[in-house]
């Protein structure tokens, strides 16, 4: 029991053991997802890795090593602020969970904030034209096999409803709501449950999907996922978050929206790799934290550059200063549904979104070049 074990005397093992469990119980009401933990854990693992490079043992942290650690994200990892925001999220609550179970006094990262991003909100915002979304969904394949009717069906609820990555991963079969002739899914969000509806394209989609594994002899129970893996080691079990964004990048791709991913350089080894180990003064080198609990190993944390080499792909719809992903066609919804003329209180509702004001960025990007003020003024500038 921990109660009855020295903190520091606590394997990495250990710590990552009881913090998993404060997350189960402490996260979502209790009901924290199986990618959440995992995410959490690959998180704590990396800041256990940086406290191992400097030979300090988690629970010995203070708030200036919570600091130094900040700035080894910002500067050497070179993250974006919202991936170091995340991260120090979760250091956050991990010290929130030793707090908790006694480990330690106070939450050393409390109140460490993350850095500003100087940028336009509204720049954050990748999204498709209307010709672009065309050639996506032209670029999706037209056979109506389980596979082609999966990609399609997914691609195209994604781009014009608007529904995030864990939504489809997390989407089961009860899910599908039916009023009358009009069909929906049942979505479960970040913090919210919504019915998405569909238009009658997509439900006639959806029916020939689900007809399709009928056929193949599938029994469709109300727990049995929405989208499924069609690989032989995991058939049939619920499609992976990870492996939806690989699909959505898959036609991204295809189409000439998004670069094909650059080859890593072999033999290349990170810095923190080449560095030499600390004496103790008397020719004996001190060991590290992970060194002396053997029990779990974690990988060092450095972050994998990708190559610079750049892409002969040329493509009428290929815009590199894009970093388009599955997200990017959540964004694409809500934007060119405002664009179209939905109100803000319907993308808001088609999105899910708790503020309005996260929905209103939408409205700024679709509006500023439109409705710039300056167009109305009347004042020719000399060419």
């Amino acid at each position: 029991m921990l109660t009855q074990t020295t903190p520091n005397d606590l394997t990495p093992t250990d710590l990552l053991d009881n913090f998993a469990k404060f997350v189960r119980l402490d996260t979502a009401d209790g009901n924290a997802a199986d990618d959440t933990v995992k995410t959490y854990a690959c998180t704590v693992r990396q800041f256990f890795s940086w406290c191992d490079s400097q030979r300090l043992h988690p629970l010995d942290a203070t708030k200036d090593d919570i600091k130094l650690y900040r700035r080894w994200l910002v500067e050497i990892q070179a993250y974006k602020c919202a991936t170091i925001a995340l991260k120090l999220t979760v250091v956050r609550r991990f010290y929130a969970g030793a707090v908790e179970r006694g480990l330690i006094l106070a939450n050393p990262a409390l109140g460490i904030k993350p850095p500003r991003e100087n940028i336009d909100p509204a720049e954050r915002i990748n999204y498709l034209e209307e010709p672009e979304v065309t050639g996506l969904l032209e670029s999706l394949p037209t056979e109506n096999t389980i596979g082609g009717l999966r990609d399609r069906f997914l691609v195209a609820v994604m781009v014009l409803e608007g529904c995030r990555t864990v939504e489809m991963h997390r989407a089961c079969i009860g899910d599908i709501v039916k009023r009358g002739k009009d069909i929906g899914i049942r979505v479960s969000g970040k913090r919210s449950r919504r019915i998405v509806p569909l238009t009658p394209d997509l439900a006639k989609l959806l029916n020939k999907y689900l007809n399709a594994r009928k056929r193949s002899g599938e029994a469709l129970l109300a727990d049995t996922p929405l989208f499924i893996a069609l690989d032989k080691r995991t058939y049939g079990g619920r499609l992976s978050r990870r492996s939806i964004q690989r699909v959505i990048d898959k036609y991204l791709r295809a189409t000439g929206l998004k670069e094909q991913p650059k080859k890593q350089k072999k033999g290349k080894k990170s810095a923190s790799n080449q560095s030499h180990q600390p004496s103790m003064g008397n020719g004996e080198v001190k060991k590290s934290f992970l060194e002396q609990n053997q029990e779990h190993q974690p990988s060092s944390g450095e972050k994998q550059r990708p190559s610079k080499e750049s892409s002969s792909r040329s493509n009428k719809f290929q815009q590199p200063q894009r970093q388009l992903s599955a997200h990017s066609l959540r964004h694409t919804a809500g934007t060119l549904a405002i664009r179209a003329g939905s109100d803000l209180r319907q993308v808001q509702d088609l999105l899910g979104h708790a503020d309005p004001r996260t929905t209103a960025l939408y409205a700024h990007v679709a509006d500023r070049w439109r409705n710039n003020p300056a167009l109305r003024l009347g004042v020719k500038v000399p060419l």
